[in-house]
């Protein structure tokens, strides 16, 4: 079973973390930097891989929540007509919204930089707000 959280780590950027990171899980020597999250999955093996991430803008205001059903705690919002980094999407509780039936959730980082889980119908694009079908959750 692959799991999903994140991490806050000191670092110059996002994708930079990934040769930053030691084994241990502490910074090495890296410029001072405000903390960032990254998204990454741990495999059935124990191993951390880190997850791509992208860009895709909400087109209506939407709850951003600790997983993909609205039963979960919400934990902010994302804004219409903004751009957030999202990582990969994943099958939830149905959500029947805007004139459309969909399960898809995409795992995307707010402005407080919390990452969480919004319905993909809030998103533009296609079902899965045109990510990949490698970048499932």
């Amino acid at each position: 079973m692959r799991t999903l959280k994140s991490r806050t780590a000191i670092g110059v950027g996002v994708m930079a973390l990934t040769g930053i990171l030691g084994t241990a899980g502490t910074a090495a020597a890296a410029p001072a930097a405000a903390p960032v999250q990254q998204a990454e999955r741990v495999t059935e093996a124990g191993q951390v891989q880190p997850l791509a991430l992208y860009s895709r803008n909400v087109w209506k205001t939407v709850n951003h929540r600790t997983g993909p059903a609205g039963t979960f705690t919400l934990i902010g919002k994302l804004y219409a007509n903004n751009a957030y980094t999202v990582s990969c999407w994943r099958l939830g509780e149905v959500v029947t919204a805007e004139g459309t039936t969909n399960n898809v959730w995409i795992y995307a980082r707010n402005s407080a930089g919390r990452w969480g889980y919004a319905s993909a119908i809030y998103f533009s694009g296609d079902k899965y707000a045109n990510l990949p079908s490698s970048a499932r959750c």
